[in-house]
């Protein structure tokens, strides 16, 4: 890379810095873009040039597009020690880069909002955990905090299997073996087969995508792990339906008793621009996989209660993301408008609001 190259990416890296951008977009031909607390930002400035956009992604991943439908994603570490994950793709057939910031300390469950039962699913017992939500929900930095929490508090060996690595997590108290793929494993499903034999206490999948992956988190969590998994759902209901889903017709009866079994709890997560002032807040849904939940899980027929049932679960730390919603409005963290298009049934919402006087 020349100095001019390095320079920009210098320059754009730091201004993705200052102001406290999430993501960094780069294309051929085009002003750079920001996201700055969920919203999209253009660069003052000139456009880049193809060979600038190869530079920057030969630089930081190690490898120069062919400008052959290809497609990856990677890390990286700044001189300031600041990490990204990078996605390399083609748009018009010219390279494009998207940057996702990584901060450099995993944040606590506080700092994060996240409901006090997260840290009772973030204790080390088996079953399966899954964090879930749209992308830029915020699904990897809840599991970095769930797992440092574990890794500090309780010594034990966690196999994390991630495309790409985001978070470090170092803990000296207990053994952790990072894995991404296409580096250290050559697929998510051969890091998975391998990580079963690594003797793991808890075991992470940076992301579900498809029905091995999936089947082997199943697995691990019916042979006593703990397995902490992301997966791009929108709630609790939609969660179980996607699972279900990736096995065949004959496979749903049995696949319906393994989840009830195997899964510990579901949190999925929305951030929302914050009232009034710069950062977003986290909204959440939270299920835990007690007696009635599973009955729903394992009756087709009682599936489509599970709704009523988190609504009615607060005394087992249950809520649905409506309940939450409703909660940020009536704080004033969150405008009532937000708030409403977030919901999945918008009219009761409205109702409740008005009768709060929060609308």
């Amino acid at each position: 890379m020349d100095g001019e190259s390095r320079k920009l990416l210098l320059d754009l890296m730091k201004g993705t810095a200052q102001v406290k951008a999430s993501d960094l977009h780069l294309r051929a031909d085009a002003s750079p873009f920001v996201r700055i607390d969920g919203a999209l930002q253009r660069i003052n400035g000139p456009a880049l040039t193809a060979e600038q956009v190869i530079a920057i992604i030969h630089e930081t991943s190690g490898r120069k597009p062919t400008l052959a439908n290809e497609e990856w994603e990677y890390s990286f570490e700044e001189t300031q020690g600041t990490r990204y994950r990078g996605h390399v793709f083609l748009t018009n057939g010219k390279p494009a880069l998207a940057v996702r910031v990584i901060p450099a300390v995993v944040p606590g469950f506080t700092e994060l909002r996240l409901p006090p039962v997260v840290k009772a699913l973030a204790e080390k017992a088996p079953g399966l955990v899954l964090i879930t939500g749209p992308t830029g929900s915020g699904k990897t930095t809840t599991a970095a905090s769930m797992l440092k929490h574990l890794a500090s508090t309780t010594p034990l060996h966690l196999v994390t299997v991630e495309d790409p690595i985001e978070y470090r997590l170092v803990e000296p108290g207990s053994c952790v073996s990072q894995r991404e793929v296409g580096r250290d494993t050559k697929s998510f499903e051969d890091g998975l087969k391998s990580a079963m034999r690594e003797d793991p206490d808890v075991l992470f999948i940076g992301e579900i995508r498809d029905r091995i992956t999936m089947d082997v988190a199943i697995q691990a969590a019916e042979s006593g792990q703990l397995v902490l998994a992301t997966f791009h759902t929108t709630s609790s209901l939609h969660t179980i339906g996607r699972m279900l889903s990736m096995f065949l017709p004959e496979e749903q009866a049995a696949t319906r008793e393994r989840i009830a079994d195997a899964l510990r709890g579901i949190v999925c997560q929305r951030l929302l621009p914050r009232k009034k002032a710069r950062g977003r807040v986290l909204a959440t849904e939270v299920m835990i996989n007690n007696y009635t939940v599973k009955e729903c899980i394992r009756d087709p027929a009682r599936l489509k209660t599970l709704p009523s049932v988190l609504e009615r679960g607060g005394d087992r730390q249950m809520h649905t993301l409506d309940q939450q919603l409703i909660s940020l409005a009536a704080e004033g963290l969150v405008e009532a408008s937000v708030a409403l298009a977030f919901a999945s049934n918008p009219n009761d919402m409205r109702r409740t609001l008005n009768l709060q006087g929060a609308a």
